[in-house]
């Protein structure tokens, strides 16, 4: 065994580093990758799979400037399954795709190599690029909903594309309804509502550049969906105090699920919301917190002495140093980035798992439903409540005061034809 930045490697692999551009950079990466915190195994099994591509690049001259995305594709699917190199080199794919695809973004940031290119034709490309720009421009609509909204109009062009058209090319009534019900088999009806609405605006979008799209907005399916049909789903007092209960405190990971969970539960924060914040954000002095919501709202909440404390036994305990601003970071490699939305619910999801109530909780939302309605049980003015939750209408937290039965109880009129 020989070793390269410190990372111990068999004969074949060391020897396949012998360029010197390629050993340069491999030593980079190597200490690229121990800053972001991945572990010495880890390290040692991307090296190798780097070493397998070098020693595979060098029979085929491929100079380290050329490779990309297809060339490792290549790599991958046409090579590794009939390999011969030597018997203890890395092959295994899952492994060798990890490693190359953590070599790539390296080789990026530094200015070795291209962006990646997207594998869309050229005119699908500019034609999102352009609905991108209407959706900011002139909607000022959120990056998370732009994109998808993008994703949702990049799937109906790709479609259209296959079948032998463009973006400049008509698209039919008959092509976006066989879309929605291919695209949307099996999703629920308020997932099936918001692909509708993002497709609505694509075609608003089309229609201010000259083109007559109500056929295409009258094909796209109608969901049915009744507003006040249903009560409001949220969890029980104990319920609530079981998921709180059930965050473990004992690693750093845990400091700041358990932060999470409690912004969800006492400020009644959006995920996305919660992954926003950042540490400019409190105001410990005033017991503040600047949430940024939707449609580029900014609101200043009060921050309950629990959520505080929270956040600040994370800050003291569980967050790593780092120049990042935002106030919850991933703990895992690649360590020191911003929170995501998916690690918001994971944390959530957890913490059901172990406290049980994971069968009533479906995601983060149920928590904003559940502060909501206990505080209607509580007595709390509606207009209080949608300050505290933010509705830009009144009306959005009426729907809640369908769950205080007690109140209801007493206003209802006896139905005609049964004794009083």
């Amino acid at each position: 065994m020989l070793e390269l930045a410190g990372v111990r490697l068999a004969r074949a692999s060391r020897a396949w580093m012998s360029d010197p551009a390629v050993g340069a950079r491999a030593t980079a990466y190597v200490h690229a990758l121990r800053d972001r915190g991945y572990a010495p195994l880890t390290i040692r099994l991307y090296l190798e799979s780097l070493a397998h591509f070098a020693h595979w690049c060098t029979q085929r001259r491929i100079a380290l400037t050329a490779i990309d995305r297809p060339v490792v594709e290549r790599f991958l699917h046409r090579h590794l399954p009939r390999c011969r190199c030597a018997p203890r080199c890395q092959r295994r794919r899952h492994t060798v795709r990890a490693g190359l695809t953590q070599f790539l973004r390296f080789l990026r940031r530094e200015g070795r190599i291209g962006p990646a290119q997207p594998s869309d034709p050229a005119p699908i490309r500019g034609e999102l690029r352009r609905f991108h720009q209407y959706l900011t421009q002139v909607c000022g609509l959120r990056p998370t909903t732009c994109a998808a909204r993008g994703k949702y109009v990049q799937a109906l062009l790709r479609m259209h594309w296959a079948t032998g058209g463009n973006p400049h090319t008509k698209l039919t009534p008959a092509e976006v309804a066989r879309f929605v019900a291919v695209y949307t088999d099996g999703w629920a009806p308020a997932s099936q509502r918001v692909v509708g609405d993002g497709l609505r605006s694509y075609f608003r979008f089309r229609a201010l550049r000259g083109e007559h799209s109500a056929a295409l907005v009258a094909a796209i399916p109608r969901v049915a969906h009744w507003r006040a049909a249903r009560l409001p789903r949220g969890l029980r007092a104990t319920e609530v105090a079981r998921l709180l209960a059930a965050v473990d405190r004992t690693s750093a990971t845990r400091h700041r699920d358990y932060a999470i969970v409690r912004c969800l539960v006492d400020l009644g924060l959006r995920a996305t919301e919660v992954a926003r914040l950042s540490l400019t954000d409190i105001d410990w002095r005033r017991g503040r917190v600047t949430v940024r919501g939707k449609a580029h709202r900014v609101d200043l909440l009060p921050l309950p002495a629990a959520t505080g404390r929270a956040i600040a036994t994370y800050l003291r305990e569980g967050r790593p140093p780092t120049q990042c601003r935002a106030l919850f970071l991933r703990h895992r490699p690649p360590r020191e980035t911003p929170a995501t939305v998916e690690m918001v619910r994971g944390a959530v999801r957890r913490a059901a798992q172990r406290g049980a109530v994971a069968p009533c909780l479906n995601g983060p939302r149920i928590l904003r439903h559940t502060l909501a309605e206990h505080l209607v049980l509580r007595g709390t003015p509606l207009k209080q409540i949608a300050d505290l939750l933010r509705h830009r209408s009144l009306d959005t937290t009426t729907i809640y005061a369908k769950v205080d039965l007690p109140a209801l109880r007493r206003v209802a009129l006896p139905w005609p034809g049964r004794r009083p």
